[in-house]
């Protein structure tokens, strides 16, 4: 008999480099603190801190406002307001009223009234009519109800403090320390944000303003961190840099946070000499699309002399653009372009495409304009229903989960407001030709699970002190709950999870499951090329990394299998008894008989995947992913170790 080996296994290699970020410029402090946690020992006189956390902890929200179509109407928790009315819905009862708000020592207020449905009989361009002024009313009202959060804001700030910062064991001191209270959605729980600045001449590492944020809205920690990272390796311009750091206050450990640069004017100053400049604004307000009326809503960062003539004069000849070619005179389109097809893959709501602000202009001296971005915890699919409060794509609705990656970037963008995209989108092939070269580049699975594994394997102990020992809870009677270790382990994988954010049901998307749906949506939709692996049939769990903090009972045996059945590719059978007697051996086995027919025996050997928490492939399969332990594969929708003899 003449056997032939057929069998080969083809090993594919992750696409990621050995580094991330390799060959990205970014400030100092954000190389050294890779791969290390730093801690930044804010000290102050003890009468400022108790003044801090009696600010934080002043009830913070807004009136109560109703829901969007079919949506239930939510009341907030806020000075005694009135609950929203429930929302209309199409078809079906109206919305639940919204709740009554909760007032300081007062009465709350007044619960809102259930929402009407609409009634069969009309005729359906009277219904459309309806539902549209409906619609535009409850708009205008949650753009209400956004102008309140910002109003109502918390404000603390304390110029005198001095700060400690420990890296490796090195210490730097700096005093006049700006130390202050900051962000939107993070005062409305138990861990809050804050900015430091630091005084004089003094730079720490390449830097001198910094922001500390909770990331308390997103489960995962990774959300601000993993998109910044992305802007780096894209090269965007003025990308602003992640990492973490542990934070104290006066002795007290306040936990694990996020740091991320800030575009201010000491940024600009050390990054292009360009000292006390004109020529960056802040876009914090609502409906800032680079028109006209951007002049007002967009604000110098330079207090002393805000003079925002030249953003003007940039705004104006946006405004008369009819071409890429004028625009290319004095904006960078394509960075432009970038940034926002960035926002769409990530399911960003809260910066320009969707909500118009969050984000940085800025003119490079002899250079043209740049847009950047700040503010990163609601991307990934977070809390994307609620950002759908101001309209939206109408393929995707806010409370249907599902739906929520399915929408293409000719719907995400309102080139109705928005004239710069309206002119950019005139070119399908440069739009196709950024939108493949980010695939390749940054936003794929290959790519991206792995980062994602690397940042939750370095922050998982960190965050796990953090939320057992409830560290950092200055607002322990926030009306948002934190998340659970649990949900932290899980929403950094592919589950889902519910979450409520001031009264308004919401959720927040499996951060590696947002990246498969959109990565598959897209190259689905797109003529773009796509790695074929990711398109069908990957495991909806990723393979576990190895930490020293896991226990594990020792077995008094190693874990054996019956491996692989290496015969079935030369024709035959395996034998059903792996202690069946060897007749023959040759390079590919050894062979038995059963029924009268040769058999490949299969002996067992150890299944060096199962004390990971994963069987053995059953098949000498195709190989996804390598690492220190072994080669992995997929079968039945989840991994499995592939044998060594393959």
């Amino acid at each position: 008999m003449k056997f032939s080996r057929v069998l080969t296994c083809i090993t594919f290699s992750a696409l990621v480099s050995a580094d991330f970020l390799d060959g990205v410029k970014r400030a100092e402090f954000f190389e050294r603190t890779d791969n290390s946690v730093p801690t930044f020992a804010v000290t102050m006189p003890d009468a400022e801190y108790q003044k801090l956390k009696s600010v934080i902890q002043q009830p913070s929200g807004m009136g109560g406002g109703g829901g969007m179509i079919g949506w239930p109407g939510q009341g907030g928790f806020n000075w005694g307001q009135p609950g929203g009315q429930g929302g209309f819905n199409w078809g079906q009862p109206g919305g639940q009223g919204g709740q009554g708000g909760f007032n300081w020592g007062q009465p709350g207020g007044q619960g809102g009234q259930q929402g009407g449905g609409w009634f069969g009989g009309w005729r359906k361009k009277r219904e459309l009519q309806k539902r549209e002024a409906e619609e535009k009313k409850m708009l205008e009202k949650r753009q209400q109800q956004v102008s309140v959060m910002d109003s109502t804001k918390k404000d603390f700030k304390y110029k005198d403090a001095s700060l400690v910062f420990t890296l490796d064991g090195e210490a730097q001191s700096f005093e006049k320390v700006t130390f202050s209270l900051a962000g939107v959605s993070s005062q409305y729980y138990k861990r809050q944000a804050f900015n430091i600045k630091i005084g004089k001449k003094q730079l720490l590492y390449g830097r001198k303003q910094f922001r500390i944020r909770s990331d308390a809205r997103e489960p995962t920690m990774i959300r601000s961190k993993l998109f910044c990272d992305v802007m780096g390796r894209l090269g965007l311009k003025n990308a602003m840099s992640a990492n973490y750091i542990k934070l104290s206050i006066n002795g007290e450990d306040l936990g694990f946070y996020v740091i991320m640069d800030s575009l201010k004017l000491s940024y600009v100053e050390i990054e292009y000499g360009d000292v006390n400049s004109t020529n960056l604004l802040q876009c914090k307000d609502l409906n800032a699309f680079l028109t006209s009326s951007s002049g007002t809503t967009c604000l110098s960062e330079n207090e002393d002399n805000p003079d925002t003539s030249a953003f003007k004069q940039f705004l104006s000849q946006l405004d008369s653009a009819n071409s890429v070619s004028q625009m290319a005179q004095y904006f960078d389109y394509e960075n432009f372009l970038r940034v926002t097809i960035l926002e769409w893959l990530t399911g960003s709501w809260d910066h320009y495409t969707l909500f118009g602000h969050n984000y940085n202009v800025y003119k490079i001296p002899n250079g043209k304009w740049e847009v950047s971005l700040y503010d990163f915890d609601a991307t990934w699919g977070q809390d994307l229903g609620l950002g759908l409060m101001l309209g939206g794509p109408r393929s995707i609705s806010a409370n249907n989960v599902s739906t929520w990656p399915n929408a293409k970037y000719e719907e995400w963008i309102q080139t109705q407001k928005q004239h710069p995209l309206s002119v950019i989108m005139q070119d399908k092939n440069l739009f196709l030709k950024n939108l493949q070269d980010i695939l390749d580049t940054a936003f794929n699975p290959a790519i991206l699970y792995e980062r994602i594994d690397e940042l939750k394997e370095f922050i998982t102990p960190y965050v796990r002190e953090t939320k057992s020992k409830g560290l950092g809870n200055l607002n322990p009677s926030s009306v948002c709950s934190d998340y659970t270790f649990d949900e932290f382990n899980k929403n950094s994988e592919f589950t889902t999870i519910d979450n409520v954010f001031i009264g308004s049901p919401s959720h927040s998307y499996g951060l590696k499951q947002w990246i498969l749906d959109k990565y598959r949506f897209v190259c689905k939709n797109y003529s773009v090329t796509c790695d074929q692996r990711y398109i069908n049939g990957l495991p909806t769990s990723t393979k576990p990394k190895k930490t020293t903090t896991t226990t594990r009972k020792s077995n008094p045996t190693t874990p054996t299998y019956n491996g692989p059945c290496w015969a079935t590719s030369l024709g035959y059978k395996c034998c059903s008894n792996p202690n069946t007697e060897s007749v023959y051996e040759d390079e590919s086995g050894e062979w038995g008989v059963e029924n009268n027919d040769w058999c490949g025996i299969v002996k067992a050997q150890p299944c060096w995947s199962e004390k990971l928490g994963y069987k053995c492939c059953s098949t000498c399969t195709q190989v996804y992913y390598n690492d220190q332990d072994g080669s992995w594969g997929v079968e039945n929708n989840d991994w499995c170790g592939i044998p060594t003899n393959c």
